[in-house]
């Protein structure tokens, strides 16, 4: 139990641990939200409290969603190279983005929640179609309120988040309240994964691989697994971590995703100090890029930001008498000249010579590479059979 619970608080979490339907849990942690006093010692609990009741609200709305057989308007269907999704408060110019970027037909209005469901629209960035999503905005308290877990779903279910923060407002604020809102949902951005993974076995007890790596003994890791009833496993540690560490990775909820700031907004005044402010603060942990759609600036670079993002690249193939593809493939970061011949036919990698390869991913135009080669951005790649 945490410290500090004033007693109603505790009546409430009895509540809730003797809670047995996801409708008593939602109900129990309400009431004990309410009740219990906020302060540091307890906001650990809070943010806990609050990521169990989105996930308890989400598995509830679709429970719902499949008794009824309707699907979800909060449920979008992936298309192109990836889904990127804009994320903001009231009011940071989300439809205009998305208006802008794909031309289309999201209403735009001076009052706030003008977007009550997720708009879509497609981006061609160099013949690559990316779908970007409009979020229905983000406010304090969303994870826990009536719609909110259907919203931070769709988050969740995106390549990539774009955090759209309006250089006009308290900006430091926006970021804040995006971020814990996600946060309290289980979405992590920009932020790598614990070091550390947890298999559990049949049998074996707690085998601990790479314990050097952390700040205590084999006994505190195997107590701390018994007490949340996992008894034989396998942990893995290949860089320091803590108790913490492990608690996070045990959390499957938990997901991890790429994200970038948009800053509009930048020719209102105050805008220039404001970007300062968001580039000191979290220009190390997030790329950020000011635009300003009435004067068209910052556009392009926006666009490139999107498309890194995502984590792909553009391959190209060069056919016999030198015709280069015109329209590209789309791969995932770190894919091979085997991915990429799997891609195009089975016979490519059955009959497989070898590949010639024009682009950043050779230190020589037309180099001669074997299915393992990894490829980059915009490579140009030429296949020879037998």
């Amino acid at each position: 139990m945490p410290i500090n619970l004033n007693p109603e608080a505790q009546v409430a979490l009895r509540r809730l641990e003797e809670a047995e339907t996801r409708e008593e849990k939602i109900a129990a942690i309400q009431e004990l939200l309410q009740r219990m006093d906020k302060h540091k010692g307890t906001e650990n609990f809070v943010n806990q409290l609050k990521k169990r009741l989105a996930k308890l609200r989400a598995e509830l709305e679709k429970e719902k969603l499949r008794k009824s057989g309707v699907a979800s308007v909060f449920s979008i269907k992936k298309q192109g190279a990836g889904q990127v999704i804009l994320a903001g408060l009231t009011n940071t110019g989300k439809s205009t983005i998305l208006n802008y970027l794909t031309g289309a037909k999201s209403k735009v209005g001076d009052y706030p929640f003008t977007t009550t469901y997720p708009e879509v629209g497609i981006l061609d960035f160099d013949s690559v179609p990316i779908q970007v999503v409009e979020s229905p905005a983000i406010f304090d308290g969303c994870s826990g309120s009536e719609n909110g877990p259907q919203i931070l779903s769709t988050i969740r279910n995106a390549d990539s988040v774009v955090l759209v923060i309006d250089l006009s407002q308290n900006v430091l604020g926006q970021v804040r309240i995006l971020l814990d809102e996600l946060e309290s949902a289980g979405i992590l951005l920009n932020l790598d994964p614990p070091p550390v993974e947890v298999k559990k076995t049949g049998s074996g007890g707690i085998q601990i691989m790479g314990i050097q790596f952390f700040d205590g003994s084999r006994e505190e890791i195997t107590s701390f697994l018994n007490k949340k009833h996992i008894v034989n496993a396998v942990v893995r540690i290949w860089n320091k971590i803590s108790l913490a560490d492990i608690d996070l990775a045990l959390d499957i909820s938990v997901v991890y995703k790429s994200a970038l700031i948009v800053a509009t907004k930048g020719d209102l005044p105050g805008s220039s100090e404001n970007y300062q402010k968001l580039l000191n603060n979290y220009g190390q942990r997030f790329e950020i890029y000011p635009i300003s759609l009435l004067k068209e600036k910052g556009i392009e670079d926006f666009k490139e930001g999107i498309f890194k993002s995502l984590g792909v690249i553009r391959l190209y193939t060069r056919e016999p008498g030198n015709i280069i593809s015109d329209k590209p493939l789309v791969l995932e970061k770190g894919a091979s000249v085997e991915d990429l011949a799997k891609r195009l036919h089975a016979r490519f990698i059955k009959n497989f010579k070898y590949a010639r390869i024009y682009g950043k991913s050779v230190k020589h135009e037309g180099e001669k590479v074997g299915l393992e080669h990894v490829l980059a951005d915009n490579d140009i790649v030429q296949f020879y059979t037998n």
